[in-house]
């Protein structure tokens, strides 16, 4: 017998540590909240809740600058670099955003799932030189119901433009999404 062994059998029953009953167990576990269906402006899935007007209200904001220039380091609002081109859409709507790509793949929260995307979320894709680190982000303006593919408004060395996920440059490099504002 070990010492542990030993040292148990000796306590006397109301040394034992004590173990909740049933009924404290549940009172001390948080009850799962009900959400009221009524207002659908909040969608909640996965820990991830989601504002479905500020989504919409980005991605409305985003198709008025279609075919805007491209510029490196440009921030707008007739020019725009890819980061500059989120952060000034975001700023519109009274959203802070980082600088830079990079930058802004830390912000928000990480969406783990293609079929996690709502409208206005960040997308981020590998550079050009480097697929593997974020060189490009666009904002979300469509998720397919099939939950596979998306498109997205972005300042590409093309302009503005809307993209599609499906497009070989953008599937290769493909690397992640943020969501900036849950609720």
């Amino acid at each position: 017998m070990s010492l542990l062994q030993v040292q148990a059998q000796d306590l006397l029953p109301e040394e034992l540590p004590s173990r909740p009953s049933h009924q404290a167990i549940v009172k001390a576990v948080p009850s799962i909240p009900v959400f009221d269906m009524s207002q659908p402006q909040t969608v909640v899935n996965e820990r991830l809740s989601y504002n479905v007007k500020f989504g919409e209200n980005v991605v409305q904001t985003a198709l008025q600058y279609l075919g805007a220039r491209y510029r490196l380091g440009s921030t707008g609002p007739r020019v725009f670099d890819c980061s500059g081109f989120t952060g000034y859409v975001y700023g519109k709507r009274n959203i802070s955003l980082l600088r830079t790509s990079r930058s802004q793949y830390t912000q928000g929260t990480a969406i783990k799932s293609i079929s996690d995307l709502k409208k206005g979320d960040l997308v981020f894709f590998g550079g050009r030189s480097n697929r593997r680190s974020v060189g490009h982000v666009g904002i979300v303006s469509e998720v397919d119901p099939s939950g596979k593919k998306f498109s997205f408004v972005h300042a590409s060395v093309h302009g503005v433009k809307v993209s599609d996920s499906t497009e070989k440059y953008y599937r290769n490099r493909y690397i992640g999404a943020r969501r900036i504002v849950e609720n």
